[in-house]
């Protein structure tokens, strides 16, 4: 399946789960910039980030499981686990990814704010890892 098409079925997904039910809608910033789109799953949640790579200007598509824990008043941890698809290098790639965060749920206004750590080992062309995928997210929770 090629990029485009990729592309396609992840925006015609989001807009599909969008009309159904609440979500959270936004950006998630590191080593590149990512549209990110969160599904709750009861006490979990599903999320998925279409972005560009600063590492080799590739376009990648990560989606991972997570299991949201709170703190306290509006503070929540989260880790999870999923995989990537991307084009880095000019070869079409695949990774396992892992996922570990912290956020904060503003109670006055629908607005989400995250720091977490999502690191992987690419599978497909070659083996690899890496640690270094630290992002910040902001994100429109609807209702």
């Amino acid at each position: 399946m090629g990029m485009k098409k990729i592309v396609t079925v992840f925006v015609l997904t989001v807009l599909s789960v969008s009309a159904i039910s609440a979500q959270s809608l936004g950006a998630r910033l590191g080593y590149g910039v990512e549209l990110s789109y969160q599904h709750p799953l009861e006490s979990n949640r599903l999320e998925l980030d279409l972005g560009l790579s600063d590492f080799d200007g590739g376009l990648n598509l990560a989606g991972t499981y997570q299991w949201v824990k709170p703190l306290e008043s509006d503070f929540s941890w989260y880790f999870g686990f999923g995989a990537g698809l991307g084009l880095w290098d000019k070869k079409y790639g695949l990774a396992a990814l892992g996922q570990l965060g912290i956020e904060y749920n503003f109670s006055e206004v629908p607005i989400q704010l995250s720091l977490d750590w999502r690191p992987g080992l690419k599978i497909v062309p070659d083996v690899g890892f890496w640690a270094s995928s630290v992002g910040f997210g902001i994100r429109y929770r609807f209702k």
